[in-house]
Formats: structure tokens, C-alpha cells, sequence
């Protein structure tokens, strides 16, 4: 195959991968979710949590799962910078997401939600001919907390 058009097809796989990350969180699919990731994939979002990164799918979806078991999100990312290396690409993508919990279980005292702005800065790796997450991490640019609305 033309190695520009195999350059291509790659770019859309992995912009694929993310598009399944952001619909199946938000979707709550933690058996599709999960399988996005390497078996030793790490997570880093200690921006969000204060916790050092974490490795492995149980250990992801206990993090993921905690974060958003009591919450609504939508998350949305664009603009993704593709530098492929082989089997190998390094991606930064920018986001943007919406998550607004149950009444008292927002992390941030005295909101409701949240909307956030930043960046997921990833390492994927061709697995068995499909592109997974190996290494994930989020930044945050900007954060709006949001209050609960009034009664």
C-alpha cells in the first residue's frame, strides 16, 4: 500500500479510537471502553484527582468508573497533532468536556459541574493490527466550576 494513504488510514484509525473514548465513557460501555487501552496501559490525571498515575485496566476502571459512576459527561476533543513513529504514534488532542454530577457528589465544593478545557497528551501503540492506548494524560487549561442550580 502507498505509504502516504497507510499514513492516512493510520491518522483515522487512531482519531477513531479517541471518537469511541469520548462516546463509550460518556455512554458508560466500560467492557468497550476498556478495551481501547493496553493491559498495561498507564492513565495520569493526577491535574484532576492529586493521585500519581495509575497502570492497568483494573486499576483505569476503578479511576473512571469513580470519577463519573454518579455524573452525566460529555466529552468532546478536536484538533488532534498525529506524529507516527512506525507502530507507534505520539497524539495531542485538545478537549473539552461537560460533567455535571448527582446533587452532592461533585468533587469541587459547592458545584454541581463542571466544564473543562485542556488537552489529552497520548501514546498509542499498533496492537494485533488495531491501535491502542498505552500511556494517557490530561491537562487542563481551564476549568469552570459550576454551582447547583437554585431551588
Amino acid at each position: 500500500m502507498d505509504s502516504e494513504l497507510a499514513k492516512l488510514l493510520d491518522y483515522e484509525a487512531i482519531r477513531t479510537v479517541k471518537a469511541r473514548y469520548c462516546r463509550m465513557l460518556d455512554t458508560k460501555d466500560w467492557d468497550g471502553f476498556i478495551g481501547l487501552f493496553t493491559a498495561d496501559a498507564v492513565m495520569d490525571v493526577e491535574e484532576d484527582t492529586g493521585h500519581p498515575p495509575i497502570s492497568g485496566h483494573a486499576a483505569i476502571l476503578d479511576q473512571v468508573r469513580f470519577a463519573v459512576a454518579d455524573a452525566q459527561s460529555a466529552h468532546q476533543v478536536h484538533s488532534s497533532e498525529i506524529d507516527l513513529r512506525g507502530n507507534e504514534a505520539f497524539v495531542i488532542t485538545a478537549m473539552q468536556d461537560r460533567v455535571v454530577w448527582a446533587p452532592g457528589k461533585c468533587p469541587i465544593p459547592g458545584a454541581q459541574s463542571i466544564t473543562g478545557f485542556g488537552h489529552y497528551v497520548e501514546h498509542y501503540v499498533r496492537h494485533e493490527g488495531h491501535w491502542k492506548i498505552a500511556a494517557l494524560k490530561l491537562t487542563r487549561l481551564y476549568v469552570e466550576a459550576h454551582p447547583a442550580p437554585a431551588d
